[in-house]
């Protein structure tokens, strides 16, 4: 009986997987299936490569570089650069290894500057986990990765312990650190729901960001996600994301059932995964 139920497992897994590139290759997606083992050369290696190559499993063979795919988006940009590929919609499925963990994924991409197109992709995906996967959506929190740039100089934002007390929300820490007039420890003595209030207020050149968060924030809302906030102070969960950064949580669970944003590949782009 067990090894009956292990089987159905597995059944359930790959239907649901298929599910998946069908519904959106009907969308117009164009689907994607790339080697888990990657090839890099050493002197080609772009800012996001070293920033992800810390967090793969990799080795050295004959001169090259080879590494456990650890992140899909930043597999197909270099993909879709290697060998010019103009698709604009690109959905995917498949496994992703950092050193701690193992995670199967499905995504989407989509590479364009267009907010209006890169929403109605979030939306899709928002629709696929609700509609065919039976997953209510709880919460949703949106970011924006550009405000802590404005926020804190470079030295500041690349400090291993000023990134560390930003995430614990750590006040006093910070201000020990960086002083009680500093901007970023100013924000932080307002409660989170009003913190959008006082940087509209006071931080006018910060006003473009706060809109475009309430922008995304909208579009979920409309999407009938139960609790939708803005955070003025996350830290991009990934070093290519240069814009709105989104995770989506189901009920009573601590880690988001799927996450993305907006980046850059060169140009403007956006992607979200979700992870089975």
């Amino acid at each position: 009986m067990q090894s009956n139920s292990h089987n159905q497992s597995i059944l359930h897994q790959k239907k649901q997987e298929l599910e998946f590139l069908h519904h959106f290759h009907g969308l117009d997606f164009e689907l994607i299936d790339l080697s888990v083992i990657e090839q890099f050369d050493w002197t080609k290696l772009s800012q996001d490569d070293l920033c992800l190559m810390n967090e793969r499993h990799k080795w050295q063979h004959e001169g090259s570089l080879f590494a456990l795919r650890s992140d899909w988006t930043n597999a197909i940009v270099r993909y879709r650069k290697k060998y010019q590929l103009n698709a604009e919609k690109i959905a995917y499925t498949g496994p992703v290894y950092t050193l701690n963990t193992e995670k199967h994924q499905y995504g989407l991409e989509i590479f364009t500057d267009n907010v209006d197109k890169q929403a109605k992709v979030l939306t899709q995906m928002v629709r696929f986990i609700k509609q065919s996967l039976s997953i209510p959506l709880s919460v949703a929190v949106i970011s924006h990765n550009t405000l802590l740039k404005n926020l804190l100089s470079e030295e500041e934002l690349a400090d291993e312990l000023t990134r560390k007390f930003i995430k614990e929300r750590n006040r006093d820490a910070l201000i020990a650190k960086l002083g009680t007039d500093h901007p970023i420890v100013e924000l932080m003595a307002h409660p989170a729901a009003e913190q959008a209030a006082y940087v509209k207020e006071h931080m006018p050149h910060l006003k473009r960001h706060i809109e475009e968060m309430s922008h995304w924030e909208s579009i979920l809302i409309k999407e009938n996600v139960s609790y939708v906030y803005g955070d003025m102070l996350a830290l991009p969960s990934q070093s290519y994301y240069k814009g709105i950064s989104i995770q989506l949580y189901s009920e009573d669970q601590v880690e988001p059932i799927a996450s993305g944003g907006q980046y850059s590949s060169p140009s403007n782009a956006f992607g979200i995964g979700l992870n089975v």
